[in-house]
């Protein structure tokens, strides 16, 4: 592959994409009209909106008060106890803590917001960052942000917050890597693949027919706000990566390189600080 200066980069990945995007905005509008496609944006932010709700207030163990207050509503207080018991009660609660959490993104991130997509607003999981069919070829684009992101991630990996946070599951002293952690390594993976196909699949396609471009800067604003209680350093970094795997899915097509690399970046923050602990040797 011939090698490519920044301008001319810029402009493949980034002008173009926009020129193209846009237009196709214009085109939509035109044959679908202004109605239409507002209500498409309605269904496509109030769906995550709710979705966003469900996480934070249900889908996390440290927040059972909302549980608790539904349940007693629904005069099942029994299966508040029982869920109590499951999360915070016995040697395996820490794990059955992540499972929940894991669950409750899937569903928030992916199950429903692909509902929608099916049931509501009758198009093609495809039109929405799913496809497949070609994206071999744009493999090169994903692998050089791989190779920017993997030096600053090792390096931020010697910091006292990055180690205060990861692994996301904690392993306690004594205790083997398996089943556990590497079970969770594969629930944190499916996890990923929500997070990409929300913001980058249902979102941001969502919205790119009435939007345009601008779609990747309305996409951008809930992911920074997720990574709130993450360090700094990572929360600023997932500025700079959401507008690029944004612009990518647009050029693309397809959310699945950047689930790839989400994964593996993921993976190797908690390796790493394992390794940090001697705890791979």
């Amino acid at each position: 592959m011939r090698a490519r200066g920044p301008a001319e980069l810029w402009r493949t990945v980034v002008t173009d994409t926009a020129e193209r995007v846009d237009a196709g905005a214009r085109l939509a509008l035109e044959r679908e009209g202004a109605k239409r496609l507002d209500r498409e944006v309605a269904a496509v932010l109030l769906t995550a909106i709710l979705c966003l709700v469900l996480i934070q207030f249900f889908g996390r163990p440290g927040v059972l008060d909302s549980w608790r207050h539904l349940l007693a509503a629904l005069r099942l207080d029994h299966l508040y106890d029982e869920l109590h018991r499951w999360l915070f009660q016995g040697p395996q609660a820490r794990f059955h803590a992540r499972v929940f959490w894991a669950v409750f993104r899937a569903l928030g991130f992916l199950v429903i917001p692909a509902a929608v997509v099916v049931g509501v607003l009758r198009r093609p999981l495809s039109d929405f960052g799913v496809r497949v069919q070609g994206i071999l070829p744009h493999g090169w684009m994903y692998l050089a942000l791989l190779m920017l992101i993997g030096p600053a991630v090792v390096i931020a990996s010697y910091t006292q917050p990055f180690q205060a946070t990861y692994p996301f599951y904690r392993v306690d002293a004594g205790e083997r890597l398996w089943p556990n952690f590497w079970l969770w390594e594969l629930l944190y993976a499916t996890q990923f693949v929500g997070i990409e196909f929300f913001f980058r699949g249902f979102l941001l396609h969502g919205l790119k027919r009435r939007m345009g471009y601008t779609a990747v800067w309305a996409s951008l604003v809930p992911y920074t706000m997720i990574h709130f209680e993450k360090p700094l350093a990572e929360c600023l970094g997932a500025i700079v990566a959401g507008w690029v795997l944004g612009t990518l899915s647009l050029r693309t097509g397809s959310m699945w390189w950047g689930a790839a690399i989400h994964t593996a970046v993921a993976w190797g923050m908690d390796l790493l600080s394992l390794g940090h602990q001697g705890r791979l040797g």
